[in-house]
Parts: C-alpha cells; structure tokens; sequence
C-alpha cells in the first residue's frame, strides 16, 4: 500500500506543479503550434527526465536551498527579473520568420545555432529555480504534515515516487500540448496571440513578486 501511495503522490504533485504556465509548458506550446504534437513530446520527456533530477536535488539539500533563499533576496529578483524578460519578448513577439498558409512561423530567420528538442526540454527542464523552489516546499510541508519523504527511503519507494513524478510531468505537458493542437485547428496565426497571453501572464506574476518581495 505503501508503495501506491508514493507514486500516486509522486504523480498528483508533479501535475499540480506543472500546471503553471512556465518555459517549459510555453516550448511545448509553440513546437505543437509550429509542428505537432509529436515534436513536442521529444521536449516533453526530458523535460520531465530533468524534473527527477530536481526532486533529487530537493530531497536532498531542501533545508538548506530553503534556507540561502530565504536569506538572499537577490535570488528571488532574479527570478522575477527572468519572468520579466520572458513575459516581455513573448509580449512583443519575433517578426523575422517564415509563415505558412495558417500565418504560423515554421522559419525563424537569422538563426545562429539549433538545438536539438530533447536537449532543449531537459535544459529547460533543469534549469528552472521556480519550479526547485516548488518541490523545496512541497517536500518540506509533506514531511511535517503528512509522510516521511527523504533521500533515505527505501529503494523501491523512492523509484516509485520517482517514477510517479515522472509520469505526472508528462501528463500535464502532454495536454498542454493536445489542447495547443486543438486551438491549431480552429484558429489563424495562434502562435503569436498565444505568446502575448503568456507573455502577459508572466509579466504579471513578476511584478507581483516585485511587490511581495518590496512591499511584505
């Protein structure tokens, strides 16, 4: 029983955690858009590889990630200035490309280097402190409120939670992706409306960080 309850939690909060539009979920977006959903998918799966990768890091120095973010404000600017800049380009979109008959760009011009969809989602998916920061408080609120969860646990739970968040990563970026292929077919030149959304909503979750960090 116990084992089950591991993966389904491994699995419920890797879902929950990827619901927030982020770089991650943006990438999946746009390569479904400009390509297909299978495309996407080769970001999907490293993308969620990295994830792993993160909860180890988590279960293993959660205190202490806590604690140097907690005593340096400069990581927190960071990360807002990061949102900002994001949130910034997607609103003001890329104009050099090459459109196809739905006005989608499928040819970004003067492009210097290309980067291969699997290292891309397994660099996104690595580098991102939002999402470290998440699986710090999670594993830090499920260790006094609920179960035991550590680096310490025995091997077959630990691969099963593993595995769980694995899956639930998945998942949720696979839908992104289904529901951007939707959105394909019933409507002209999405990428760049959807860039703006997204733009606007990382903006926003920016300056709302600016003013909780200032401000409280």
């Amino acid at each position: 029983m116990n084992l089950i309850i591991y993966f389904f939690l491994g699995l419920i909060v890797a879902m929950i955690g990827a619901l927030p539009l982020g770089t991650t979920n943006v990438a999946v977006i746009n390569t479904t858009i400009k390509e297909n959903v299978q495309s996407a998918m080769k970001i999907v799966y490293t993308a969620a590889m990295a994830e792993i990768i993160l909860v180890l890091v988590a279960l293993n120095f959660n205190i202490q990630i806590e604690n140097y973010i907690g005593m340096n404000i400069w990581v927190q600017i960071a990360i807002a200035v990061i949102l900002l800049v994001v949130g910034i380009v997607l609103i003001l979109g890329r104009k050099e490309c090459i459109k196809d008959e739905n006005e989608e760009c499928i040819i970004i011009k003067k492009r210097r280097f290309i980067i291969s969809k699997q290292m891309l989602g397994f660099i996104l998916g690595l580098v991102n402190p939002t999402v470290l920061i998440y699986w710090i408080l999670v594993i830090s609120f499920l260790k006094k409120n609920m179960i035991d969860l550590n680096i310490n646990l025995d091997y077959s739970v630990l691969v099963l939670f593993l595995i769980g968040v694995f899956f639930g990563k998945v998942i949720t970026l696979f839908s992104y992706g289904k529901f951007s292929h939707i959105l394909k077919q019933k409507m002209k030149n999405i990428t760049t409306s959807v860039n703006r959304v997204i733009g606007v909503l990382l903006t926003c979750v920016s300056i709302l960080q600016f003013v909780k960090l200032f401000y409280y």
